[in-house]
Formats: C-alpha cells, sequence, structure tokens
C-alpha cells in the first residue's frame, strides 16, 4: 500500500472542503457496492427492488429536503435486514416497534423537515446488541443524551440533524461501544468543522459520520479506529459529490456513509 501524508484542504464548493485518505493498491480493495442520490422515493423503491434481489443489502441511506434520497448498498453481509422510507414520526415510531418484535434494531436512520410535515427513513438490521434510538433531540437533549451514552458503554453511530435553523432536531443510535475511543461535535459551522477535523486527526481520530443540519452546520462522528484508507468531505453540491466519488472510486474507496440538506453534501469514504 503507498502511504499518502493526511491533508486537509479548503476549496470550492464544487470540489469540497475537508479531506484526508491514505490510497489503498487497487479499486479491487472495495466491496461490490451500488450508490446513488438525488432519486425520487419511487425510483429508491425501484432500486431497493433490483438490488435486493442483486444480493445487496444499505448500510446509508439519507432523505433530503424535496424528498431527495441518497444511499449505499454493498452485497453480502447481514443475514436480515430491512429498509422503510417516507414515513412520519408516528409512522417510524410504528415500524420500530414492530421490527424490535421482530428482532431487528435501527442501525441508520434519517430525518428531513420539521414538526408534522417531518420525513423519516430508516435501515433496520437483525444485530442483538444493547442500542439506543432517539429523535425530537434539541441540542441540549442530544449532548445529554451523548454523556449518557459514554457512560453505559454505547457509542454514536448514526446521528441525522432535521427541523429548522432556528429549532434544530436530531435523530440519533447509539450501539454498544466496539471500535475504540469516539467523540461527536454538533452544530459546528464549516470553518469550526475544519478546525475540529485538524485537531482530531493529529489525535488519531477520523470521520465515520457526518450530517449536515437546516442551517448548514455539521454534526459529526469522530472515531479511534487506526484505519488507514478513507477520506472526508463537506461543502458539496450534488455535482461536486459525484465529482469526488467517481475521483475515489478510482482509488479503491467507497461511500460508507451520505448525508444531504438543502443541495449541500457531506460524505465518508473508506
Amino acid at each position: 500500500m503507498r502511504a499518502i501524508r493526511k491533508i486537509a484542504v479548503v476549496s470550492s464548493v464544487l470540489a469540497g472542503a475537508v479531506v484526508a485518505a491514505g490510497l489503498p493498491a487497487s479499486a479491487a480493495s472495495a466491496p461490490a457496492f451500488v450508490a446513488y442520490h438525488g432519486v425520487s422515493a419511487s425510483e429508491q423503491t425501484a432500486k431497493f427492488t433490483q438490488l435486493r434481489a442483486q444480493g445487496y443489502r444499505p448500510i446509508s441511506v439519507n432523505v433530503s429536503d424535496g424528498g431527495r434520497y441518497a444511499a449505499v448498498w454493498i452485497k453480502g453481509g447481514s443475514s436480515a435486514w430491512s429498509l422503510y422510507q417516507g414515513m412520519s414520526a408516528a409512522g417510524f415510531q410504528k415500524r420500530f416497534d414492530q421490527q424490535l418484535k421482530a428482532g431487528l434494531q435501527p442501525v441508520d436512520i434519517s430525518v428531513t423537515g420539521s414538526g408534522d410535515s417531518a420525513v423519516y427513513a430508516a435501515i433496520f438490521e437483525k444485530k442483538g446488541t444493547r442500542f439506543e434510538a432517539r429523535s425530537a433531540l434539541t441540542p441540549d437533549a442530544f449532548a445529554a443524551a451523548n454523556q449518557r451514552a459514554v457512560g453505559q458503554g454505547l457509542a454514536l453511530t448514526s446521528v441525522d440533524v432535521y427541523g429548522t435553523p432556528d429549532a434544530p432536531r436530531y435523530a440519533a443510535v447509539w450501539s454498544a461501544n466496539t471500535g475504540g475511543a469516539w467523540y461527536y461535535t454538533y452544530g459546528k459551522s464549516s470553518a469550526q468543522h475544519q478546525a475540529e477535523f485538524d485537531a482530531r486527526v493529529k489525535k488519531g481520530y477520523r470521520p465515520v459520520d457526518v450530517a449536515v443540519g437546516p442551517d448548514g452546520t455539521y454534526t459529526a462522528v469522530w472515531r479511534k479506529d487506526g484505519l488507514k484508507s478513507w477520506a472526508s468531505y463537506v461543502e458539496m453540491d450534488a455535482a461536486g459529490y459525484q465529482k469526488r466519488f467517481d475521483q475515489l472510486k478510482a482509488k479503491g474507496l467507497y461511500p460508507v456513509e451520505v448525508n444531504a440538506e438543502n443541495g449541500k453534501y457531506a460524505a465518508v469514504f473508506q
């Protein structure tokens, strides 16, 4: 593997900002995967039917303003999973209860909109591990939930921000911590996120989940897991995300998390 010095850059919206990556030897190191963004609910339903039949499963789903969806699927893996979209808060709670009874738990939750118009999407998997999932959290409640999770041996594994710029709300999943030290930041401007990135990377952390808020700020989960080949970008429009996707796919990296709101994208590759 050719080692690449970690770098951090701030550039245009098209190109994206914040990146660190060590490049793998070839594209063969990435699993078989399919990723898409900017599709409608009906288009994602069609992709669901096609990809499930081909043996793929979703690892990341995002719903953003206008009911547009982004997702990443990989081939093989989990023995049992489900994906639901277009749910209200009550609809999500109903699905959550049904899935829990069937032995599945949420691993990724995404929400857009506010109040009664909020739209949920979620991935459930049969894992059998401890977890906590909550939504409609204020910033203070989100911070308190993270502090409580640390004491319970849980780690933040999925987060999305929705609501309005003046009243952001958080949806999150905490799972049994099996991946080492972790940290989170929330409500950071692009410049503040860049500063956190610079400081965290120097300490051996990397972003594993980045969410774009309705006010354009960033919430991130940072992990110290020793992974060498990865990349993280924010401040991208759809074309910028596609450009980075094409570049990184050619270098053997694939997206493991994609998030968007108001046309602004963030993504993590490995």
